[in-house]
């Protein structure tokens, strides 16, 4: 019994002046006490404490992406744990389950335990009081909205943890889940919130704008689940809010789009992302903490490769580790038909780079070789670069939530599925091929903006492909693989790959024929793709959590 209570209270319960969560603690009637908030500065503290929980090691740092990043099928691994990911052959008691589960949990007790202080404090002004509580409730919506994709529906928590606590709640509806986020995003995009940008000081924090910009992710996201649960008028109602508030963002005209894609992701132009970016978890080269404990980013080392020097903060030579490559299929369909000479494919992978030495190249898929080169199978993403980082994870890149970009194609996919691919979801859509032509200050002529005639399950997947690009590396694939559907209207693309995809391909990675120089072999790892099931549409709900809680169930499958 003592077992599952300290399981459960270690996800749970936030308590300030205790440090670890031992079974002899003493457990406060609330989660903050009462005599802690003196002054704005307190509050201020409190709001802070809660943003400082996303981006540690156990959540957007590291082990969340190991479900959403390694778990999607545009990146292959050298890692046998991240390729259990991507193969699907993890199970419900892997630990990169566990920790992602508790840190969100943990967010949102944080959450709580702050609006309920604010609530009963007279510290500071009311506008203040409102401003923060809106804050709070953004974060726990987008906890819940992790959680719910992940997992499907999970226990609600609108109270914070206490000693009287139920500790062994049963798991909430899917909609009742979502019914609490959209609801905590919709009242926080209400409040005295600024609508694009905090206060230096307050930098990261959410804003009414990063609100209406999960408001409308949120809605789509909703809608796809309704369309494939065969409920029409409730898909229809959520495709229209998700429109509506994708033109709240827009029309507000407080976020542009960088002309240069490549500005996004340079470390030294970072408060000039911000234009674009509504809501990203913000991380820093921290001289006070080392690699995994630090507030740095390990972004730039696991996605660079480990033979190119200087692009990250690895200590030894700024190597990265190479852990995460690009699916050789993946990077020939942003490198051929449409998107052959496309700036965003130049910018977010690399095929060629210095080697070791600094004086020869060294090649990856599909280049051809000199006698001098030298070569690696897979291609890299190349969006992650930070030379001035302290430490191999310690770097400055930042995790992004959402930007403007993705709300254009919020807008054209909710107008699509409403009426087609009218003249309206056009626009929206080549918002991004218009961008994508300006390059660096030299325009292209390509991609060539969408042409019309579309029919709607095809425009569907345009939009499919175009995200491919637009995020590769930013943690949307898998999301978007597992609700949205495929041009049967059906499938999910995650089903289509499984069961249409992979079995048309040579399942081996690329093998380089120096005498030809050539390319044969496949195109794919994992070699060990395993057969389609529909659990594949989800994760499992941690077996840590199953153990603690008798009242807990587990997702079907797992």
């Amino acid at each position: 019994m003592k077992m599952k209570f300290k399981s459960l209270f270690c996800s749970l319960l936030f308590c300030f002046g205790v440090s670890s969560c031992s079974l002899d603690e003493q457990i406060y009637s609330s989660a903050i006490a009462e005599t802690f908030v003196k002054s704005e500065q307190d509050v201020l503290a409190l709001v802070n404490g809660g943003y400082s929980l996303l981006p540690t090691f156990d959540c957007f740092k590291s082990n969340l992406t190991y479900s959403i990043m390694f778990g999607s099928d545009d990146v292959a691994s050298t890692s046998a744990t991240h390729r259990a990911f991507n193969e699907r052959t993890v199970s419900a008691s892997n630990g990169y389950f566990i920790t992602p589960w508790r840190s969100f949990y943990r967010v949102i007790n944080h959450a709580n335990a702050v609006i309920e202080t604010v609530q009963k404090s007279e510290v500071g002004s009311e506008a203040l009081r409102a401003r923060i509580i809106g804050e709070m409730q953004f974060m726990r919506a987008l906890s819940y909205f992790y959680l719910v994709r992940m997992h499907g529906g999970v226990p609600i928590h609108t109270e914070s943890v206490t000693g009287t606590s139920d500790f062994y709640p049963k798991r909430n509806t899917l909609d009742e889940v979502y019914a609490l986020l959209l609801e905590d995003f919709k009242h926080a995009s209400t409040t005295l919130l600024p609508y694009s940008q905090q206060p230096a000081a307050e930098s990261g924090h959410a804003t009414k704008g990063a609100a209406q910009a999960m408001l409308a992710l949120a809605h789509l996201t909703y809608a796809n689940h309704h369309d494939l649960s065969k409920r029409a008028d409730q898909a229809v109602a959520n495709y229209q809010l998700a429109k509506s508030y994708a033109d709240s963002v827009i029309n507000s005209n407080q976020y542009s789009l960088l002309s240069n894609y490549a500005s996004l992701f340079d470390v030294g132009q970072e408060k000039n992302a911000y234009q674009e970016v509504i809501f990203a978890i913000q991380f820093t080269r921290d001289a006070t903490a080392a690699s995994a404990s630090s507030r740095g980013s390990e972004l730039a080392y696991y996605t660079q490769p480990s033979s190119r020097y200087n692009v990250c903060g690895n200590v030894t030579n700024g190597a990265g580790a190479g852990t995460a490559r690009v699916q050789p299929w993946f990077y020939d369909l942003y490198n051929t038909g449409e998107y052959a000479g496309d700036y965003r494919t130049a910018v977010s992978f690399v095929t060629r780079f210095k080697n070791q030495n600094l004086n020869t190249d060294r090649i990856t898929y599909p280049e051809k070789r000199t006698a001098t080169e030298t070569t690696e199978q897979f291609p890299y993403l190349n969006k992650y670069i930070d030379p001035s980082g302290y430490q191999a994870r310690n770097n400055e890149n930042d995790f992004f939530v959402i930007r403007l970009s993705e709300i254009f194609l919020i807008k054209a996919e909710a107008e699509n599925e409403l009426n087609g691919p009218t003249t309206e979801a056009y626009a929206a859509f080549n918002k991004l091929r218009e961008r994508a032509r300006k390059a660096d200050g030299t325009v292209r002529t390509v991609p060539a903006d969408l042409k019309t005639g579309l029919s709607k399950a095809q425009f569907r997947l345009k939009i499919f492909d175009e995200r491919g690009l637009e995020f590769v590396g930013e943690g949307h694939r898998w999301f978007d693989s597992v609700r949205m559907r495929y041009l049967d209207t059906e499938k999910t693309m995650v089903q289509y790959r499984y069961e249409d995809f992979y079995p048309t391909l040579n399942k081996t990675a690329p093998v380089f024929n120096a005498t030809t120089n050539t390319w044969g072999g496949g195109r794919v790892q994992p070699a060990n793709i395993v057969p389609w099931t529909p659990k594949f549409l989800i994760w499992p709900i941690p077996s840590s959590e199953i153990d603690a809680n008798p009242s807990m169930t587990q997702n079907p499958g797992w």
